[in-house]
């Protein structure tokens, strides 16, 4: 019976999906601003430059499932006071997510879409010691957990948008805030 039912929402979806005349699928990127804050047990407080590379599948002008790669860029903080030395951090994995839309002025020449999501993400948490001339590469391991977000598209033509979106992760032992700002190209 639940496969039954999955089939049928599924059948249903991908009617909705083709009535529309909408691009389907979208590719994009994205410069990633990204903020780390870091709890007592690990202090880094700091920002990065990253990337976000994404692909889009939507259903139909309200609801698109989305999976990408991001990457923050590096967080740096001194070792010790009195030590010549710092330590760096990078976030870099996949995410899914399911994204809901709200089209304003659907029928204008440039519409926008404002869009919130909520998902899955699965980040690998690398370290460095620097000190001189040398470097210690370490991982820190594995974080995964939940993320969300809320954006707009300026859509400037069927195919083209520029997207802005503020995400918040909830990672291991820290805060991730981010800001990214891209485009999407329809397919």
């Amino acid at each position: 019976m639940k496969r039954m039912i999955t089939t049928v929402a599924l059948l249903l979806l991908v009617g909705v999906a083709m009535a529309e005349d909408e691009p389907k699928f979208f590719v994009g990127t994205a410069a990633t601003f990204s903020d780390y804050k870091g709890d007592p047990s690990y202090p880094i407080d700091d920002s990065g430059l990253g990337i976000q590379i994404y692909a889009q599948a939507r259903a139909n002008s309200w609801f698109a499932i989305e999976g990408g790669y991001f990457s923050t860029g590096e967080f740096t903080r001194d070792i010790d006071p009195g030590n010549n030395g710092t330590v760096d951090i990078s976030l870099t994995g996949f995410n899914i997510a399911a994204v809901g839309f709200l089209p304003i002025f659907p029928d204008a020449e440039n519409d926008l879409d404002l869009f919130g999501k909520l998902g899955l993400y699965d980040f690998d948490i690398d370290r460095t010691f620097q000190e001189g001339n040398s470097q210690i590469p370490s991982s820190l391991g594995h974080s995964t957990g939940l993320y969300a977000g809320v954006g707009i598209v300026l859509n400037i033509s069927s195919n083209i948008g520029i997207r802005t979106e503020a995400l918040y992760y909830d990672v291991d032992n820290a805060d991730l805030w981010a800001l990214n700002m891209g485009v999407q190209i329809g397919f």
